[in-house]
């Protein structure tokens, strides 16, 4: 007689808060518009670079146009300009999607029923947003200082990473802003409106005055092209250190308006 056994399911792991956030991100789709924009532009920053001079020549216009004669530094210097604002913006919006938790009632309850507090919803999201935007500028680097690399020659490797660093530091203070901002409007749309008013508004019009400019987090954005010209990493310690500390309050702030925060 021949034993018959029956086939137990595989048990699931428990829906946290953190795989919760892993299965929304690697099921969407905002990840991978984030790292397509950074290597877009990874790729067409020191293509502009190595070309400009041809493109200017053969450009339609009755102007004319004196183009630098190509260096290592331009590739670089192309893709952050390029990617600077256009790939900030699209870094907020990819954040407000993740961290507007209540922007719909029925969700809403779902994940605050499901969490122990708002730091647990909170937390796992700014995390995951910031490795994003991380992976995403780290690769569209890369992808600029290699093509840079074939087309003109190897720009400074320390100088690159340097630049990542400070960089990656100013798009986490970008997050904490957005998280933040999160907790202001009802929406993704309000969160967004916020983010971009703090980011491109209020903070640039602060640097200009001499003072506070240096102090401020923005100045690390500007970092990764200075450092690849000659610049040195040290003058941007004062921004790094504010950027560290103001991303901890506005992180901390989050955390109280969402505990108190009606649904």
């Amino acid at each position: 007689m021949t034993a018959t056994t029956t086939d137990v399911p595989a048990r699931r792991p428990p829906m946290t808060t953190w795989r919760l956030e892993w299965l929304r991100v690697i099921r969407g789709r905002a990840g991978f518009v984030l790292l397509a924009v950074y290597v877009f532009f990874g790729l067409a920053g020191p293509v502009t670079a190595r070309f400009m001079q041809q493109i200017a020549k053969y450009a339609s216009t009755d102007l004319t146009i004196i183009a630098p004669t190509p260096e290592p530094a331009h590739g670089i210097i192309n893709y952050v300009d390029q990617a600077g604002q256009t790939g900030l913006i699209v870094a907020v919006v990819v954040a407000a999607g993740a961290l507007c938790f209540d922007a719909r009632p029925g969700l809403a309850v779902f994940y605050r029923t499901r969490a122990p507090g708002p730091f647990a919803l909170i937390w796992p999201r700014f995390i995951s947003s910031c490795a994003l935007v991380a992976l995403a500028y780290a690769l569209g680097t890369a992808v600029a200082w290699a093509e840079t690399a074939i087309l003109i020659g190897p720009p400074p490797t320390a100088a690159v990473l340097e630049g990542i660093v400070l960089q990656t530091a100013y798009l986490v203070f970008a997050v904490a802003v957005v998280a933040f901002a999160s907790t202001l409007g009802r929406s993704a749309l309000s969160t967004v409106g916020i983010s971009i008013a703090v980011l491109f508004l209020v903070l640039p019009i602060a640097a200009l005055t001499p003072t506070v400019s240096s102090w401020l987090p923005a100045k690390l954005s500007a970092a990764p092209a200075a450092l690849v010209t000659g610049g040195s990493a040290s003058g941007y310690w004062p921004a790094l250190a504010v950027s560290m500390a103001a991303t901890a309050g506005l992180l901390w702030l989050a955390v109280g308006r969402a505990r108190r925060r009606d649904l």
